[in-house]
């Protein structure tokens, strides 16, 4: 175990730490706000308003006219997730730089939209469609966020290249004119990368996402990389570090780009394909946060006999009921501990397999709704699935088995104390 620390914790604290990652992490956070309202409205559109939903069954009327705020706001948020992204993620590198976050995230926009292709109409006019702005185009709006903030810093720092304004020229505007030069020279580099791209036959964002997204969310929603991913994220759960802070900013944003496909397929009433998003994640694989510590809780309280761990059990419900794990992960505790990593990495994979399997065939509904992370387990399933009361169902068999998985190594415990007693 001490040869796998000493190997995984330095290239973890190293993840960890870096700005980019912590860029894209709170680039996404930034936004998590906008696409929870957004699945909430598409949840109402497509289980309460409309012709067979709860409210015609309740009232006797669909109360369709409704449906057009909810379609408003999802449009509004989801159909251009990338250009908030864009704008979120160049500000958080900015900050880090101790930049003017605002002129970063404007220029990183425009940057991204020279990338796009823009379509001329002779009625319509000139327009983008919201194919470029929405999941599909995530990955060239990370490229673009993080490259154009770093050609800005990079070219910031040509003296010759910042126009000196008098002292009594007000701060902001100085600052603004400061910046004229270098934000021209990064956005005509993106311009001429466009230039090249188009040459090519192809815009950039297709190559992108034909040759990176596309491979990387095959990869990581395939069951062998969610197996090696997850049991590798729990691992270094065990010995201590913050797992999400090294592996959301990878995979979440591929995650909210496969439930924004599910929640446009519901909108147009067609049946979702991505099983793999953020919500069904937390539905079946964190519950009670990372390592499914509510099922750790409850197994404490049915087989052990250790007073400690049956305090720090109490202490921790609540908070596992929230999917807080880290009082249980600190307080009994399960970091750094060989026979509790065990069954946290088990049933974590446990309920992927079964979670997934379910999905394929049928027995647990796609997840289309974001709900947020502290929403309780199983529940949060079933509005996740946007009410469907199998996937409750399918939850909650998860959560008995990883209570089941749990027991074998809590009873280990019990019994290495009495054997330390002993001694």
């Amino acid at each position: 175990m001490d040869k796998i620390s000493n190997f995984l914790l330095p290239i973890a604290e190293k993840l960890s730490k870096n700005r980019y990652l912590s860029a894209i992490r709170d680039g996404y956070i930034a936004i998590m706000p906008l696409v929870i309202t957004a699945s909430l409205f598409t949840l109402i559109n497509s289980v309460l308003i409309g012709e067979g939903n709860y409210l015609e069954q309740w009232f006797g009327t669909p109360f369709s006219d409704f449906s057009q705020l909810g379609s408003v706001i999802s449009s509004a948020s989801m159909s251009i997730m990338t250009v908030l992204l864009v704008f979120t993620t160049a500000k958080a590198l900015a900050s880090q730089y101790k930049m003017d976050t605002s002129i970063a995230g404007a220029t990183a926009l425009v940057c991204f939209l020279c990338l796009t292709p823009f379509v001329a109409d002779a009625t319509l006019g000139e327009y983008v469609t919201t194919y470029y702005l929405g999941a599909a185009a995530m990955f060239t709006g990370f490229i673009s966020a993080l490259v154009s903030v770093e050609l800005f810093r990079f070219l910031m720092g040509f003296k010759a290249l910042i126009i000196k304004m008098p002292d009594s020229v007000p701060t902001g505007i100085a600052r603004s004119l400061n910046s004229i030069v270098p934000v021209a020279l990064t956005v005509i580099i993106f311009g001429i990368a466009r230039i090249i791209t188009d040459a090519l036959g192809a815009p950039l964002n297709d190559l992108i996402f034909n040759w990176i997204q596309t491979p990387f969310t095959n990869i990581v929603s395939s069951p062998i990389g969610l197996v090696v991913i997850y049991a590798l994220y729990m691992l270094i759960w065990g010995f201590g570090i913050h797992s999400a802070y090294i592996f959301n900013p990878i995979l979440e944003p591929i995650y909210l780009a496969s439930l924004t496909a599910n929640v446009q397929a519901i909108s147009s009433g067609v049946e979702p394909a991505a099983i793999i998003t953020k919500p069904f994640l937390d539905s079946v694989a964190f519950m009670g946060g990372a390592g499914n510590m509510l099922a750790l809780v409850l197994a404490i309280f049915i087989v052990s006999r250790r007073e400690d761990y049956r305090t720090i059990a109490k202490l921790g419900f609540v908070p596992a009921l929230f999917n807080i794990s880290e009082p249980l992960m600190f307080g009994l505790p399960v970091v750094m501990n060989p026979i509790l990593i065990i069954p946290m990495i088990v049933s974590t994979l446990v309920g992927l397999g079964i979670g997934s399997l379910a999905t394929s065939i049928g027995v647990m509904a796609y997840t289309y709704v974001q709900t947020p992370w502290t929403t309780p387990p199983v529940l949060s399933a079933f509005l996740a699935t946007g009410g469907d009361v199998l996937s409750g169902i399918v939850a909650l068999v998860i959560l008995v088995l990883s209570i089941v998985i749990y027991i074998p190594f809590v009873k280990v415990m019990n019994n290495t104390k009495e054997e330390t007693s002993e001694e």
